[in-house]
């Protein structure tokens, strides 16, 4: 058995793969902003609901930005490379990955193999983000699981062109202040959002098929305003676009034990 951890700043991700590369359980907890705390509770959850003891795991894989945390032998892994090999392991025709953290978001060009040919990353402002999406439903008082529901359901979308999390903000204060509904307020956010990872990933040659991972992959909205930007299909990764990181992990780690 083998372990994979995506320890990140929003949440801590595991997974247990056989020696056959299938997926026997997985975790995924809030960080808390306490990555030692967070990666000791995946570890623990893995191989309880497993019934194994720390011996019986061959190899244990982690990644993320609290990779080195992991309360067990380990292996610290590149996110990127992660990423690369969790998407393109449970989907072979990958070719491309859009991830969008909770606080990074990076476009990555993948061969047949999984391996990394090219990539491009925002990781300095959350208005490349996740973050972005929480600070705006923060002000706006607006739960952030309702988000998704409310873009998709919106009469109009204002016009949001700040590219700093902070001065978008202030945009939508004013946004407020002149009456806007809400619902138009988050589609123009979910849009500036949706234009900043377009722009990333014309940085590069991107080619189909095309998958999202991360949190925000689960935001219908978001996908729905990258494919209209991008002018081409995207899929969701599977079984759940937040674990490709601790899927790569476990995966690199198999490789090299």
């Amino acid at each position: 058995m083998y372990i994979g951890c995506d320890i990140g700043t929003g949440y801590t991700k595991g997974i247990l793969m056989d020696n056959e590369g299938v997926i026997k359980a997985s975790c995924i907890i809030p960080t808390v902003a306490n990555p030692r705390d967070a990666s000791k509770t995946i570890i623990k959850e893995l191989l309880n609901g497993a019934g194994l003891k720390e011996s019986e795991i061959k190899g244990c894989g982690s990644t993320g930005w609290g990779r080195s945390y992991v309360p067990m032998q380990h292996r610290e892994l590149s996110l990127i490379n992660s990423i690369a090999k969790g998407v393109s392991f449970v989907h072979s025709s990958c070719r491309t990955v859009i991830d969008v953290g909770a606080q990074h978001s990076m476009v990555i060009l993948v061969d047949e193999k999984g391996q990394v040919l090219e990539f491009r990353q925002n990781d300095r402002c959350a208005a490349g983000s996740g973050r972005f999406i929480e600070v705006i439903s923060e002000a706006l008082r607006v739960p952030l699981e309702e988000v998704s529901s409310l873009v998709l359901n919106a009469k109009e979308r204002v016009n949001v062109t700040a590219q700093c999390a902070v001065f978008a903000e202030s945009e939508v204060i004013a946004h407020v202040n002149d009456g806007k509904p809400v619902d138009a307020i988050l589609a123009g956010i979910i849009d500036a959002l949706g234009r900043s990872l377009v722009a990333i990933a014309k940085r590069l040659s991107v080619v189909e098929d095309i998958f999202v991972s991360g949190g925000m992959a689960k935001n219908a909205a978001l996908i729905k305003v990258m494919q209209e930007h991008l002018q081409k299909s995207l899929h969701v990764a599977e079984p759940d676009p937040r674990l490709v990181g601790a899927i790569g992990a476990a995966l690199l780690v198999k490789e090299v034990i």
